[in-house]
């Protein structure tokens, strides 16, 4: 049950950053919005001296922006069917580049777990199709944020495979020139802090709950303590990710010897 709070008409202003519309300011009615729980960590944040929204970061090279829905190449109701470059096999190794024969990987929202992405969940598109969708394409170091749906809404996790994938429209991705400040703000959106952030921004009820680019752009993101400290942050979730990526390959071979 959403926490009664009362606030003036003129607090409930957000401004929108859409060229497209015809208005640059609407009325925010969320419950979430307005809740001290939520407001109050954005304006903590937003406190700390070095503070910078997400949409503002240093070296930000692009994003938030979301993917694209994919026409898959898999019949989803054929396990078979399913087969793309990086893919563990049931043996536990890697499907390789083959002179380009495998389709390549699809993320989708239930991909993107809490700080790792679970490729085995994934689908797969052609190659064609990864090539004309260049906004959904997703690079090494990528942070993906689930961006739809009750439930997988929120999560973050960084793109940590070296194969080609697409993420689709429920991802938003973003982008850093360093792979250390990615690694690090994916750790700090998952934080308590970053977290009711996030749900402040979400937009919907039955179901239907969305956060759009724009308002992950508002996100305030804590200044790390040093280059010492972003390191330190960065390095730890990756090898936290990495331990899932060995873990599932080695399942799949245990599995198989059985």
């Amino acid at each position: 049950m959403a926490l009664l709070t009362i606030r003036s008409m003129k607090d409930a202003l957000l401004t929108l950053n859409d060229e497209e519309l015809e208005q640059s300011e609407n009325h925010i009615l969320e419950p979430e919005f307005h809740q001290d729980i939520y407001v109050s960590a954005c304006q903590d944040v937003a406190k700390i001296p070095g503070a910078y929204q997400l949409g503002q970061a240093r070296g930000l090279v692009a994003g938030p922006a979301r993917g694209s829905q994919p026409s898959y190449a898999d019949d989803e109701n054929d396990p078979d069917s399913l087969e793309f470059e990086g893919m563990i096999t049931a043996d536990g190794s890697a499907l390789d580049y083959d002179d380009g024969k495998h389709n390549l990987c699809a993320l989708k929202s239930n991909c993107i777990r809490r700080g790792f992405v679970d490729y085995s969940l994934a689908r797969s598109v052609t190659r064609g199709f990864h090539a004309k969708k260049k906004k959904a394409q997703v690079q090494p170091n990528d942070i993906l944020i689930n961006s739809t749906g009750d439930g997988t809404i929120g999560r973050v996790a960084v793109f940590n495979a070296k194969f080609p994938a697409v993420a689709d429209g429920h991802i938003s991705i973003v982008r850093f020139k360093d792979p250390d400040d990615a690694w690090y703000t994916a750790a700090f959106l998952l934080s308590d802090l970053g977290q009711r952030q996030l749900y402040r921004y979400i937009n919907g009820s039955s179901g239907q709950v969305e956060i759009y680019p724009q308002d992950l752009a508002r996100i305030w993101i804590k200044p790390p303590k040093s280059e010492a400290h972003k390191k330190s942050v960065a390095e730890n979730m990756r090898i936290a990710a990495g331990l899932h990526l060995d873990f599932y390959s080695k399942l799949q071979a245990a599995l198989t010897a059985v």
